[in-house]
């Protein structure tokens, strides 16, 4: 039987597939899903989507058909497409393939426009060739045909704006950059002008938006050609500014009452500042005009799956399945969808801190995990998001309306999918506001994965989501939430990233105004991630010379609609110019000696690493005094380094090669120390945390190797032996329910002796009181092991008197 993988076969290998007969699904199991998606489904006949063409070049029949379907009169244009299909003795194959294209025949215009290439290798045909992939969603496939057209003519605009659109959809830097080369060439190229104004929106930067789309109204009324999509985005700028009922709406309906891009269009830009609800309401408007619209029932289905609806979001991604199978979004998602109902689901109670029975809670969460690891991560998930509700409720002064839902992937192609449509990079992990999803410890290298502060950060997002209504820019959300990782988070790091420290360097920190662009529209590699951490820096910065307070108050301002400006105004009395300006001058201070030495920073990390791999090579030669000497140079140079940039933890940094040089020369205790100072700036490593804990336990530091082993369970909690070291110490210390997680957790990873386990829970359980837990866990514990005397014991004591 033909399986697939996450990543669908491509289009090409699609398209030439033959066919004796069509199907439709009617059932999205993972055999009949991959038969369907193998086979090539026949689209209805009824698919048609409104299509825009702006190019001087649109062959007459064609655009006779496309006034048509501007106008809105559906039937008439796919009557007219359909003649022209129809009729090969008299139109040309490429004609006839853009016929077919409209019509949603992809299959047939793939083979037509392979025809037409064959006989002309232009390059319209290829730059059309390329549309018709964009389409269907192949934009690997797409920008070769641009660029294969560009060969053939490197002045061609229909193709110089077909790999900029290409480029604007995996949301990155190069596609302004030849945006703005077009336009220089043709100031009025509209199709040019609408993806420029989109981008500008994207980077909230309204009134430069709307500038633009106002000129592409006058070039379009000049030149006769459609003016929907610019009705569209028009609408959307105004809906970033909080007009929801626009006149551009009305003006759109007037000309086409099937438009269903006057609300498609706009629900883009709920998405992209975090408002999945009102996107539903769009998308569901979107369909019921034009229920032929594929994209929007696709959207609309995975942001019904964002907001839980899981039988409504089935119901639209079948519907938009079937309109266009090429959709990979709307092929992975119904897929997880089956996924979602393999996890293993679970509701719980959050209750105040000291909560005795019959406590009101103060929220609930409902956890969906992985079967295989669900019994192990289970007790951790719900002490953090339960600990995190507790500590957000107060700092933010905002108790949840609704369950928060949790959901954790073991496979991140899964996690991917959840995520789908949505911008950035390298993602860790995404909240819709009441739904976050994220990978579990399994789905990544735990060297660069904490999972235990990617929930945290993500908790935080659904406070600051939720208490503002979604109507705050992501530079706060996401500042909020790394600044909550550095202050209450699980894990200790304050680390800046290397790279962060030289774009400040640089001049390219984003002014505060402009930060969102950062995350939606980078500039250069990596600037995602440096954005993070300047919206984190900023956040930081407003707290400590504010306070936390002042957070609060612009959390609060961005729920009634406030911009970044009045928030900041209103919550600390000074505007962006200025707060940028004092900012700068804070970061220069607080950084001062890595930033002036960030390059012979670098270049002693290079000196440090090589003489060190060569005192390895060279220790026989040297000698015990000649070895002692240089590695007494190397300390001095590793000490140095440190100085420079004492928050550095990363690969190289300076505490470990102290403790390696210290170990060498003998002083073991100085050895250890460089560690734990490793540790306690936020060092994570688990090999390394491990040995920490083993060597802190030999120099009689039990609690503090304790501390190292309850950071370890945040970073990879799937160690049997930690939890058990764990659960004895908590049990040893009278803190039961700890003692009681580090047992389930234990449990869960099918130890070989599971009735000293049950035996340890029993135990804590009558320390808290709770003697029908304790009672049932001793007789598990008898089940295993019959003759277990401990547990014999323990029954007796908890049955006397009865």
């Amino acid at each position: 039987m033909v399986t697939v993988n996450r990543i669908p076969v491509t289009l090409a290998a699609l398209m030439e597939v033959n066919l004796d007969r069509c199907y439709r699904p009617v059932s999205f199991s993972r055999l009949l899903f991959a038969v369907l998606w193998i086979a090539g489904i026949c689209l209805p006949s009824s698919v048609f989507a409104i299509n825009f063409y702006y190019n001087i070049d649109r062959p007459q029949p064609l655009f006779e058909c496309d006034q048509k379907a501007y106008a809105g009169d559906v039937e008439g244009a796919r009557s007219c497409y359909d003649e022209i299909l129809q009729a090969d003795d008299q139109y040309s194959d490429a004609e006839r393939a853009l016929a077919a294209e409209v019509l949603g025949e992809f299959k047939q215009a793939n083979r037509l426009f392979r025809d037409a290439a064959a006989d002309d290798q232009s390059a319209a045909i290829n730059t059309a060739w390329g549309r018709l992939y964009l389409r269907t969603h192949q934009v690997g496939e797409a920008s070769a045909l641009f660029r294969e057209a560009l060969l053939i003519d490197s002045t061609y605009k229909p193709a110089r704006i077909g790999l900029a659109d290409a480029l604007s959809r995996q949301y990155i830097g190069r596609a302004g950059e030849q945006l703005a080369e077009i336009l220089a060439d043709d100031p009025q190229s509209i199709p040019a002008n609408l993806l420029q104004a989109r981008m500008l929106l994207e980077a909230q930067q309204v009134d430069a938006g709307r500038q633009v789309l106002m000129q592409v109204l006058q070039y379009a009324e000049q030149q006769s050609l459609p003016k929907l999509e610019a009705y569209a985005l028009l609408a959307s700028a105004d809906l970033l500014d909080g007009v929801y009922d626009s006149e551009w709406t009305e003006r759109a309906l007037s000309e086409n009452p099937s438009y269903g891009g006057i609300y498609d269009v706009p629900a883009h830009f709920y998405i992209i500042t975090y408002r999945y609800r009102e996107a539903v309401a769009l998308y569901s408007k979107a369909v019921a005009i034009e229920p032929t619209l594929a994209e929007a029932q696709s959207k609309l289905g995975i942001n019904l799956l964002r907001i839980n609806d899981v039988n409504g979001a089935r119901h639209h991604l079948v519907k938009a399945y079937e309109l266009d199978p090429f959709n990979t979004e709307t092929v992975n998602t119904l897929r997880l969808l089956d996924d979602l109902d393999d996890m293993r689901v679970t509701y719980a109670d959050i209750l105040p801190d000291g909560a005795g029975p019959g406590s009101e809670p103060i929220g609930r969460m409902l956890l969906r995990l992985d079967r295989d690891e669900a019994d192990t991560l289970m007790p951790y998930v719900v002490e953090l998001v339960s600990d995190a509700v507790r500590v957000f409720t107060e700092r933010y002064d905002f108790r949840l309306e609704k369950p928060v839902v949790v959901e954790l992937y073991h496979n991140h192609d899964d996690f991917g999918v959840r995520t789908v449509s949505t911008p950035g990079v390298g993602l860790l992990g995404v909240t819709f506001g009441y739904l976050l999803a994220m990978d579990s410890p399994k789905a990544r290298s735990t060297e660069d994965f904490h999972w235990g502060s990617t929930l945290w950060h993500e908790m935080a997002h659904v406070f600051t989501l939720e208490a503002a209504n979604h109507l705050l820019p992501r530079w706060f959300s996401e500042g909020i939430s790394v600044y909550e990782e550095w202050h209450t988070g699980p894990l200790p790091s304050r680390e800046l990233p290397v790279q962060v420290l030289q774009m400040f360097n640089e001049g390219r920190f984003l002014p505060l105004a402009d930060l969102d662009s950062g995350f939606v529209r980078p500039t250069y590699e990596g600037q995602v991630n440096v954005s993070y951490m300047q919206a984190g820096l900023v956040c930081d910065y407003i707290s400590s010379r504010w306070g936390h307070e002042a957070l609060v108050k612009m959390l609060k301002l961005f729920s009634i609609g406030a911009t970044t400006n009045t928030a900041l105004k209103n919550a600390i009395g000074i505007e962006t110019p200025e707060f940028d300006r004092e900012f700068r001058e804070h970061i220069a201070t607080r950084y001062e000696i890595i930033l002036e030495n960030v390059r012979h920073w670098g270049q002693l990390g290079q000196i440090l690493d090589n003489s060190l791999s060569r005192l390895e090579r060279d220790a026989g030669v040297l000698g015990q005094t000649g070895l002692d000497e240089n590695l007494q140079a190397l300390r001095e140079i590793a000490i140095q380094r440190r100085d420079y940039y004492p928050e550095y933890i990363g690969e190289g940094t300076p505490y470990l090669v102290l403790a390696t040089i210290d170990d060498r020369l003998g002083d073991a205790e100085a050895a250890l120390e460089h560690r734990w100072e490793w540790f306690l700036r936020g060092g994570a490593v688990p090999d390394l945390m491990e040995a920490l804990a083993r060597d802190l336990r030999l120099a009689g530091r039990d609690d503090d190797a304790f501390r190292v082993l309850e950071s370890l369970n945040w970073v990879m909690p799937y160690g049997s032996e930690i939890h058990r070291q764990l659960g004895e110490y908590y049990l040893a210390r009278g803190d039961a329910a700890k003692a009681v997680r580090e047992f389930d957790a234990l449990l869960g990873v099918r130890p070989a002796d599971a009735s000293v386990v049950l035996l340890g829970k029993a135990n804590a359980f009558r320390l808290q009181g709770k003697l029908d837990d304790a009672r049932k866990n001793v007789l598990l514990a008898l089940e295993q092991a019959p003759f277990y005397r401990e547990a014999q014991s323990l029954l007796l004591e908890l049955n006397a008197g009865e």
